[in-house]
C-alpha cells in the first residue's frame, strides 16, 4: 500500500514537473548542450535528514565525506561510438541537464522524500528531454564531457566539479532499462572526486539511474549513439 501511494505521489510530482512545458512526452536524442540556467533558491538546511543511496543491494559506493549541498535530477543522453578496434560501442560523453529537486523536499519528510526522489528517474525519463530544457522547472546546472574526457558538472554559481571516477557498482536488477525501445539497462551507479579545477563542489554521486546503456554490440548501429538516461546526482563539498 506505501509503495503503491509513493509511486503514483512519484508519478504526479513528475507529471508536475513537466506541467510547465505542456508538451507531449516522446524520443529524444540531443547532442546539443543545454544553456546555462539561471540560478533557484537551492541546498540549505533543506537538506538535513537526507542520506545519498550507496548500495545496490549487494554492493555499495564508499560514504562521502563532506557536506550534501545540493540534490539533482539529471536528464539527457549518454553518448557512444563505435571504433574499428572494438565490437561493442564506447562511452565518449554525456549531455544532461540538471533539475533541482529542492523546491520539492519540503513536501515531505525526509523518509517519504527520500523514497519519492529514488523513484523520480523512472518516470522523468518518459519526459522529452527538449521539453524539459525549454520548460520554467527550476534547472540548477548542465552535465557534459569536456574536449579531453573529462566529465563536467556546472551548477554556475553553485559550483563547478571537474570529475574523475573513484567507484562504481551495477544498477539494481530492477532498474527501469530506458524508454522507448531503448532498453538496453540502467546505467552504473558511480562516485566521481575532484579531478582538479573545481570550485566549491568535492563529490557527486550518480544513483538510482534509469537508462543509459548502450546496445551490447556495434552490428548494424549507426555511430554516434544517443542513448536517453534519467539519475539522481547528489553534490558535496
Amino acid at each position: 500500500m506505501v509503495a503503491s501511494r509513493l509511486r503514483c505521489l512519484a508519478l504526479s510530482l513528475a507529471f508536475f514537473l513537466a506541467l510547465a512545458s505542456t508538451i507531449e512526452a516522446r524520443p529524444s536524442k540531443r547532442d546539443v548542450l543545454p544553456a546555462i540556467p539561471r540560478n533557484w533558491p537551492s541546498g540549505g538546511d533543506g537538506l538535513s535528514g537526507y542520506s545519498v543511496p550507496l548500495s545496490d543491494g549487494t554492493q555499495s559506493l564508499p560514504a562521502p565525506n563532506g557536506t550534501l549541498e545540493f540534490i539533482t535530477i539529471g536528464r539527457g543522453t549518454q553518448n557512444y561510438t563505435c571504433t574499428s578496434t572494438s565490437p561493442s560501442p564506447v562511452l565518449v560523453g554525456a549531455n544532461a541537464v540538471l533539475l533541482d529537486a529542492s523546491p520539492l523536499l519540503p513536501l515531505f519528510p525526509p523518509s517519504e522524500g527520500t523514497a519519492v526522489l529514488d523513484l523520480l528517474p523512472s518516470y522523468v525519463i518518459d519526459f522529452d528531454f527538449a521539453a524539459i530544457e525549454a520548460s520554467q522547472i527550476p534547472k540548477l546546472g548542465i552535465h557534459y564531457f569536456d574536449s579531453k574526457g573529462v566529465p563536467i558538472f556546472d551548477l554556475s554559481d553553485n559550483g563547478l566539479l571537474k570529475g574523475k571516477g573513484l567507484a562504481d557498482i551495477p544498477a539494481p536488477a530492477n532498474a527501469s532499462a530506458g524508454p522507448f525501445g531503448q532498453g538496453y539497462g540502467a546505467v552504473d551507479w558511480k562516485m566521481l572526486t575532484d579531478a582538479g579545477g573545481s570550485l566549491r563542489l568535492k563529490e557527486v554521486y550518480r544513483v538510482e539511474t534509469a537508462g543509459g546503456k548502450a546496445p551490447q554490440s556495434c552490428a548494424g548501429v549507426t555511430a554516434p549513439i544517443y542513448i536517453d538516461y534519467s539519475a539522481l546526482y547528489w553534490f558535496y563539498d
